[in-house]
């Protein structure tokens, strides 16, 4: 026997052992299994006379600090509530756990009419409270005789309460949106809760061109437009002060540029008019002496929404049809005094009002040419003075006449620069919005 073969042995078992994968994983696998029995060896190894210490529960009572109560009545908050199908004033006071008999009964006897004091489904009704269910006033917006924005306001001063309907103070903030569309444009729209002011101001910036429901799926728009806040939330929009459409691999482009500060147009990104509007102004080289939008009232001394211009001009002084209509109205209606209504084609309709009198035989159904008098400048209904007021309105709603149906006029070369300057801020605002993946814009 060869015992020097003996002696290597336990050395090429080492170096296999070293040397082979399989050996140090099964090592490593009977880790735990060797912690194991070591502990379970060493457990077996104490005295089973020691016992673990007993626990002990302790109660122990403790006083709390004396807890300053606030007298209820000095502490007043205000409350927003939305309104729900079917709420009057009553029932939603009651749902907020409001017991307050003479105020209820103040609200239905004010000076306001009952038009007033009725809430719209979706509307906010703020209340101010107390603890107590008091309560110390209540606000809510609402439209007045003449569609008008107005805050409605009922308030405690000292022992007696105040009610008034006033324009509230709004403060303007830009709003963007990028929509695409996937079955139509004023669908996209209304999704992205873009409101029913701006889609009807939109779909005439580029009606010389196209029609906005002619836009196809995988069409993209982007807004920038003005919205009016009252305390953070939204009264009403101004114009779209830059539009951005992707139609069938074209773009086109828009960006408001004011003439002053009643009266403005559209134009394209090279600074040239979008629209040509009527060939003719109502009234023969007057000026524009209000513009559409939130103007001061200077009869109800108060904000309102302005929905027409005014054109500074004497009494008498012939008032034009801008272009071939029918005559809608011929009547005498509140506020407006003597007013016609034309109508120009199934969706544009223009209205005049506070004229002094009518033209002679004209009458709903009459056909009018363009430059045709239709009556003369006055100051009827409400009006500090002569002057004509003009309305355009795209299937019902009230929209800019100076961007709209006004004939455009081309930029000076100081107006050309100033336009520039202001597009390529604008232009920006569309890159980002073209930028940013539709789908986020459409949701914000």
């Amino acid at each position: 026997m060869d015992y020097r073969k003996l002696l290597h042995l336990p050395q090429k078992w080492t170096h296999r052992v070293v040397n082979s994968h399989a050996a140090w994983l099964g090592a490593a696998a009977s880790l735990p299994f060797m912690g194991v029995l070591t502990a379970v060896a060493v457990t077996q190894g104490n005295s089973p006379d020691i016992k673990p210490p007993v626990q002990q529960h302790v109660v122990e009572a403790l006083s709390l600090p004396p807890l300053q109560q606030t007298a209820g009545n000095n502490v007043r908050y205000w409350r927003d509530e939305a309104v729900q199908r079917g709420d009057t004033i009553a029932r939603l006071l009651n749902r907020l756990g409001v017991r307050d008999s003479d105020a209820t009964g103040f609200i239905y006897s004010s000076p306001l009419s009952k038009n007033l004091l009725k809430l719209k489904t979706g509307a906010t009704l703020s209340v101010e409270l107390n603890d107590q269910g008091e309560l110390f006033g209540l606000r809510f917006l609402n439209d007045d005789e003449n569609g008008e924005s107005v805050l409605v306001a009922i308030e405690k001063v000292g022992d007696s309460w105040q009610a008034s309907a006033d324009a509230p103070q709004t403060e303007a903030m830009q709003t963007v949106r990028s929509v695409e569309v996937r079955t139509s444009a004023s669908g996209a729209l209304a999704q992205a809760d873009v409101p029913v002011e701006v889609r009807t101001q939109l779909g005439e910036i580029f009606s010389d061109q196209f029609e906005l429901s002619s836009l196809k799926r995988g069409d993209k728009i982007s807004l920038v437009y003005e919205t009016l806040l009252y305390n953070g939330t939204p009264l009403t929009t101004g114009n779209i002060l830059a539009v951005e459409i992707e139609r069938s691999g074209s773009n086109y482009q828009a960006y408001y540029f004011a003439h002053d500060s009643e009266s403005g147009a559209y134009y394209g990104a090279d600074g040239k008019p979008l629209k040509k509007g009527f060939n003719l102004q109502p009234v023969s080289g007057a000026r524009i002496s209000s513009g559409f939008g939130m103007r001061f009232h200077p009869v109800l001394h108060a904000l309102r929404m302005h929905q027409g211009i005014d054109y500074a001009a004497g009494t008498g002084t012939p008032i034009l049809a801008p272009s071939d209509a029918t005559v809608d109205t011929v009547a005498q209606q509140s506020g407006y005094g003597n007013v016609v209504i034309l109508r120009h084609n199934d969706k544009l309709t223009t209205l005049y009002a506070h004229m002094s009198r009518f033209e002679a035989g004209l009458k709903a159904g009459s056909k009018v040419k363009a430059g045709q008098v239709i009556g003369y400048v006055g100051s009827t209904g409400r009006s500090t003075g002569p002057h004509l007021h003009m309305e355009v309105r795209i299937n019902g709603q009230a929209v800019d006449p100076a961007t709209t149906a006004l004939p455009t006029r081309v930029l000076s070369d100081s107006e050309r620069l100033a336009f520039s300057r202001q597009s390529v801020k604008l232009a920006a605002n569309l890159k980002l919005l073209r930028d940013i993946p539709v789908s986020v814009a459409q949701l914000d």
